[in-house]
């Protein structure tokens, strides 16, 4: 006969997890468990969940039953666009009500549990009176579940790909030829130590990350007084640190990283008044000079585009893991970025100059993705634009788009994204 003490869901009884007594509990929630109880009565209903009339409480519910406001329950959203278009056509003051998710009862361990689970995390997309989403946000919503897991995995990976290879989407690879910052020298070895951690460094490889995050922030906090090149530097150090801290897993390090969210905010904003636009007249660019400063000049401008770009992403996929919802990419109408792969990684002037020549440009704006986008052919696109549109479009289309031969290329194998679709 169980004990009369014994509270918590089978599934936590079973993990030796902390469980909230909610039904479902949280970590049933987030990990898309069944969640069940050895004495139903000692159960109590999560905070305003709803249920199906006629439905008893006490039976056995998938996470996935509980009421869910998404974005094609948002009122005059079509649900085949994306994010974009979601926050362009919201009615203006919409306030959005429904089940609330809590906010992670067991802080120190759920989101240790849901790194390493994210394949199949459930991506939260309740909202309610006490966790409740700006209006004009984007909820998560089922049509976005693969979209978030599918980027955030990309994203865990810059870290040990720039250690090895020394760029990536964000970072050009001759972007620092000539002299590497030296936030950016920090910030390449802590992303190589970061690659050698295990059981035995773990703390080591955690704290020396955490002050080095922590020492960017202190002595680069004035970025009005830096030069172009040096706050493009701490945004960059700054990107691959909250990469790091915020989709680790380990708990301080996520504390930390969420103190310096509104400091990374601060300073892509700064940055964002001197971000150049994309151009069509990108073939003339060699006309006032040199062909190699204007190939430099590109690089560097492309970087700052693509930066501003990745640090908006990374509040927003923080917010949907955390929160259900994201109302950071409102500023995403006003970027763009050169989507075209020959021209991103030609390695020298005279590729990049046959590049403009040979290739269509692809200058892509987001307020106007699908024109600027519709004659692009998959060797066309870069790694960064295809996450883009995977997030935009959905990641299977991006798969019919590309063909089976060029999914490996693009990390959208069925193993590579442990997707069920």
């Amino acid at each position: 006969m169980p004990s009369p003490y014994r509270r918590s869901c089978r599934d936590c009884v079973k993990a030796k997890r902390r469980c909230d007594l909610n039904f479902p509990c949280y970590r049933c929630l987030v990990r898309s468990l069944q969640c069940t109880y050895e004495n139903p009565r000692n159960t109590r209903p999560a905070a305003v969940a709803d249920f199906a009339d006629g439905e008893d409480p006490t039976s056995t519910v998938s996470p996935r039953s509980v009421t869910r406001i998404n974005a094609a329950e948002m009122p005059g959203v079509n649900t085949a666009v994306g994010p974009l278009d979601v926050y362009n056509n919201a009615s203006p003051g919409l306030t959005l009500t429904g089940s609330a998710l809590p906010l992670f009862p067991d802080y120190d361990l759920d989101w240790q549990v849901i790194m390493e689970n994210i394949d199949s995390f459930a991506v939260p997309d309740q909202v309610g009176v006490d966790n409740t989403a700006p209006a004009r946000s984007v909820l998560a919503g089922e049509i976005y579940q693969e979209r978030i897991i599918s980027a955030v995995k990309q994203f865990k990976s810059w870290p040990g790909i720039y250690a090895s290879r020394g760029h990536i989407p964000f970072i050009h690879a001759r972007l620092y030829t000539h002299d590497l910052p030296s936030v950016m020298q920090e910030a390449l070895g802590m992303c190589s130590f970061y690659t050698q951690r295990n059981s035995h460094n773990e703390h080591l490889v955690n704290r020396c990350i955490s002050q080095a995050a922590r020492r960017l922030i202190t002595e680069h906090c004035e970025s009005d007084n830096m030069s172009f090149t040096e706050q493009l530097a701490s945004v960059q150090a700054l990107c691959l640190y909250q990469i790091i801290q915020l989709f680790d897993g380990d708990i301080a390090l996520r504390s930390q990283a969420e103190a310096a969210g509104p400091v990374l905010d601060r300073w892509l904003r700064q940055l964002k008044r001197h971000a150049k636009p994309v151009s069509d007249a990108l073939r003339n660019a060699t006309y006032t000079g040199s062909a190699h400063d204007a190939w430099r000049a590109w690089v560097f401008d492309e970087c700052v585009r693509r930066t501003l770009i990745v640090g908006f992403s990374i509040e927003g996929l923080y917010s949907f893991l955390k929160n259900g919802w994201d109302a950071s990419h409102h500023d995403f109408a006003e970027l763009g970025f050169y989507a075209q792969r020959a021209l991103w990684t030609a390695p020298s002037e005279y590729f990049w100059l046959a590049a403009l020549q040979d290739h269509l440009l692809l200058p892509v704006w987001f307020r106007t993705w699908e024109s600027d986008t519709a004659q692009a052919q998959p060797a066309d696109m870069e790694e960064l634009g295809m996450i883009m549109m995977g997030f935009i479009k959905g990641v299977d289309y991006c798969r019919h788009w590309l063909g089976k031969e060029s999914l490996h290329k693009f990390g959208l194998t069925l193993h590579e994204l442990g997707s069920s679709t």
